[in-house]
């Protein structure tokens, strides 16, 4: 076994040894273990950092390292031969990278929670569910093979759903965990058809080997049969990564404690089904990345225009993080698999900033959580509102921020998809673009509201905080000062990396920088290309089956000699489709930093103009489209999909409860009955006398030489 591998099994185990300590033993444990689990997960950082310096030292973009074993051998079974199940670790650039992600926002949340969540009931308890949901995370990063990543995944769910349900005194948290909790069965169930769908063809899970199997052209189905495997694995994505019309869990979520939604609603848990995409990238057609493309478009737009008229600080942060999913998304559908991923990382950064930057704020003024009654917090809160101010600018994709590189190589890339496929599809770089417009517009209300103007704290009606779950509101404005050092230093980290220079020395552009550099986008998919037979034999037209190069089984950049098919294909003779997306989307920067800075300056712009100058007029029609889709989310989303489901499992169980208590039931009963009729009729001849007895016997002999004579 590999140095590193011992690393990586080492990170994996030390969260999970923190909920074991936290579980059993943080009542006997100083300040109930919370500082011994912060430096548990913050040598796990160190080990990651180390790993990902010697993986990113090798300057490699097709880096690899496996190590597996196996699991369960169940020898030769009849019909399927031989059967066993293998777990390993992968190792690649992408493994390196998310480690640091994992244990850097978990280390962070840690350190910040230790100030935030001091004096709650269950204090050591929350802990060990932040180490089981850092165990459960690493896993899907470290795993090599689909089983293990769904075990992983469904552990994911089960420590949210601890999380979320953290205050399950109050129905709002119990409701919002069950919530979360059966939509993402939802995804994960086509997840997991998907799975078997492939393990049906390759009798495998490991991903190296599907790859090496698809490579050798052992897929024997129909293209429409990957597609529909492709789908049901974005299924898990849809699910997990909170996308429409799965996404109605994610502000609902909010209920946990406020470092919990940095950590598994920002950073971490809703990025896992990016980082799935990732990892099938390359067995994807082109129908299952169109089908991924739309979703992730639709969403980004339409969790932005909610966004607009939410009043809790922290439900516009998760309908920014929807969005903001929806790009991560959009950009794996439209072939920007390196930028997609890349706004995965700074996303996790940034949006970890502003969740615990509110939860500064939230901490400051006693539990507040509603913006209407905020306001002149920069003067008192001076740290807050710089970090803050720096992941909001990052965010809204202004330059001289990471976010700015990533979604501006995003929206590039969906313009070059636009550009090569033609016709409607223009739609999708249209709805990432007015995503574009109204983020910094909503963010930009935020800041005002929150940070600028007069306290309005005192606006806040009497009924308003007699309903409140929270205490201690209505402090005087004086009381407010900044958080402790536990508190502002997590948000000072995550500011700084919210620069560009962490990742390219250009401001402008992120191709010359070492993440880009290292993470290279594969060719996406497995080619069915319809061969062009010879004139005279044109009606005999077959099917092949054509594969992209890969590197041990690993994704491999694209070489740009590969061929497909048709105007969604690209042309059998010249450059693969994904070169064609490739060059497309490099033609389209240009004019994608451009509309990306003004679309950011303009929407900056109306927010001051509507929430600081008082020009109400101007944030009319963004009001007004935000409350017409939040009109159909409430219809349809709310009502069709989540309340339908849910009335339909109800009427489900009670005919379920019928069915079970008159027929299930009834033939026991009835079974009983019968039994004790029968017992009844057999007591009558048990009397106890010699004669009764002796006559039963000659009746019974009459009765078999009667039927014996007969016969």
């Amino acid at each position: 076994m590999e140095p590193l591998i011992q690393l990586c099994i080492l990170i994996l185990l030390l969260p999970l040894f923190s909920f074991a300590l936290q579980i059993f033993f943080s009542g006997k444990l100083p300040r109930q273990g919370d500082l011994i689990a912060t430096g548990i997960v913050g040598i796990a950082l160190l080990l990651s950092l180390y790993v990902a310096a010697q993986v990113i030292g090798q300057w490699n973009p097709n880096y690899l390292q496996e190590w597996h074993f196996t699991w369960v051998n169940f020898g030769n079974v009849p019909g399927l031969g031989e059967l066993s199940f293998k777990m390993g670790i992968l190792l690649d650039n992408l493994t390196a990278i998310m480690l640091v992600v994992v244990t850097g926002i978990s280390f962070l949340v840690h350190l910040f929670s230790t100030g935030y969540m001091e004096g709650e009931e269950r204090y050591g308890r929350y802990f060990g569910y932040l180490g089981i949901f850092t165990f459960s995370m690493l896993g899907i990063v470290l795993v090599d093979n689909f089983f293990a990543i769904y075990c992983f995944w469904e552990l994911v769910g089960l420590s949210s759903f601890l999380l979320i349900g953290f205050y399950f005194e109050r129905d709002s948290a119990t409701n919002a965990q069950n919530k979360a909790f059966f939509l993402n069965r939802v995804g994960d169930i086509g997840f997991w058809l998907g799975i078997l769908i492939l393990y049906s063809q390759f009798k495998t899970f490991t991903y190296t080997e599907i790859y090496s199997a698809i490579e050798a052209g052992k897929w024997t189905l129909s293209e429409g049969w990957l597609t529909v495997a492709g789908i049901l694995l974005f299924m898990g994505c849809v699910g997990k990564s909170a996308q429409f019309p799965l996404h109605t869990w994610l502000p609902d979520a909010m209920e946990g404690p406020t470092p919990v939604s940095a950590l598994i609603h920002a950073a971490t848990m809703v990025a896992a089904g990016v980082y799935l995409l990732a990892r099938v990238f390359v067995i994807l057609t082109v129908d299952a990345l169109h089908v991924i493309a739309i979703i992730g478009a639709v969403t980004a737009f339409f969790a932005a225009t909610i966004a607009i008229t939410q009043n809790d600080i922290k439900r516009v942060l998760a309908y920014s993080t929807l969005s903001q999913l929806g790009y991560m998304v959009m950009g794996m559908g439209v072939g920007a698999y390196a930028a997609a991923f890349f706004h995965l990382v700074t996303h996790a950064f940034f949006k970890a900033g502003l969740f615990l930057g509110a939860g500064s704020v939230i901490h400051a003024l006693h539990h507040e959580q509603d913006m209407r009654y905020m306001g002149g917090l920069r003067q008192k809160m001076p740290i807050t509102f710089a970090t803050f101010t720096i992941c909001l600018f990052a965010l809204s994709g202004l330059p001289l921020f990471t976010g700015f590189l990533s979604k501006d190589a995003i929206l590039a890339g969906a313009l070059g998809f636009a550009a090569v496929e033609g016709g409607s599809w223009s739609i999708v770089p249209i709805l990432g673009f007015g995503a574009a417009l109204l983020t910094p517009f909503y963010m930009g209300r935020q800041w005002f509201m929150v940070f600028f103007g007069e306290n309005r704290a005192h606006e806040k009606p009497a009924s308003a905080h007699e309903d409140d779950h929270h205490h201690g509101h209505g402090k005087a404005h004086g009381e407010i000062h900044e958080s402790s050092w536990v508190m502002t230093a997590p948000l000072i980290v995550l500011s700084v990396m919210s620069f560009w220079f962490v990742f390219s020395p250009n401001p402008l552009s992120g191709e010359n920088g070492w993440f880009l550099s290292l993470i290279k986008t594969p060719e996406t998919l497995v080619k069915f290309e319809e061969k062009k037979a010879e004139p005279e034999a044109m009606q005999h037209a077959a099917m092949q089956v054509q594969t992209v190069s890969m590197d041990a089984g690993s994704p491999q950049s694209h070489s740009g000699h590969d061929a497909h098919a048709g105007n969604t294909h690209a042309a059998v003779h010249g450059e693969s489709r994904q070169a064609k997306l490739e060059h497309a989307a490099h033609e389209a920067h240009g004019t994608a930093v451009t509309l990306s800075i003004t679309f950011a300056l303009i929407g900056l712009l109306l927010s001051y103009l509507v929430y600081q100058k008082g020009i109400s007029a101007v944030g009319m029609p963004f009001e007004f489209l935000s409350k017409a889709m939040t009109w159909f989310n409430n219809l349809i989303p709310e009502g069709v999909i989540v309340s339908g489901g849910a009335s339909f499992g109800k009427s489900f169980s009670n005919l379920n409860g019928l069915l079970d208590k008159n027929l299930v039931d009834g033939l026991v009963n009835l079974s009983a009955a019968l039994v004790q009729v029968f017992g009844i009729v057999l007591r009558k001849v048990q009397t106890g006398r010699v004669q009764t007895y002796i006559a039963i016997l000659l009746l019974a002999m009459l009765t078999y030489f009667a039927f014996a004579l007969r016969l």
